[in-house]
């Protein structure tokens, strides 16, 4: 029998659970709508921010995705994919940590201005795309201190994400959107 090992490279990942296995209990009450709504968390965030929003870019690159991000994309080990990193600020606070994974493959084409999205929402342009199917998503609770939060975002608290594919024109790109400890709608 092989051990697991685990390294700095690739952090644990949070245990990611279809939305529809989850009973309301298990959801703290003053997220569970925003974890649960399929509409744009964008336009959602948006709203409740009074318009005081705006996308900061930590990292756009080209990298080999985690193995459950690969898994769920449906990409081979080697396959790379664009990693974007942001956080999505209102009122001037972090208030969720987004991570969309983009393959090679979705980048070709009509979706290649997808490669250069510096401070745009993400969300935005899914949600105004007509081609855009959303897959069933879903739900972990992640330890704030995990590597997997942005050093300056952890805290020692649980917190709460979502995750799902999209796909425009039948091609996938994955959003995970992880709410910050800041986040007070």
């Amino acid at each position: 029998m092989y051990a697991v090992r685990h390294c700095r490279y690739q952090p644990d990942e949070p245990q990611w659970r279809d939305h529809r296995c989850l009973t309301a209990s298990e959801l703290p009450q003053s997220i569970r709508p925003w974890l649960l709504d399929r509409g744009s968390l964008t336009a959602r965030l948006v709203r409740a921010s009074g318009g005081d929003f705006r996308v900061q870019v930590l990292e756009q690159s080209w990298q080999r995705p985690r193995l459950t991000e690969r898994r769920l994309l449906e990409m081979g080990d080697r396959e790379q994919g664009i990693i974007r990193e942001v956080l999505l600020i209102c009122r001037g606070e972090p208030w969720v940590y987004a991570r969309s994974v983009l393959p090679a493959r979705s980048l070709e084409g009509r979706l290649r201005h997808l490669r250069k999205l510096r401070d745009s929402a993400l969300g935005a342009l899914l949600f105004s795309d007509p081609s855009m199917r959303r897959a069933s998503y879903e739900v972990a609770a992640i330890d704030g201190l995990s590597p997997l939060i942005p050093a300056d975002q952890q805290a020692d608290a649980t917190l709460w994400g979502r995750r799902s594919c999209f796909y425009l024109s039948g091609l996938p790109l994955m959003v995970s959107e992880i709410f910050l400890p800041a986040f007070r709608p």
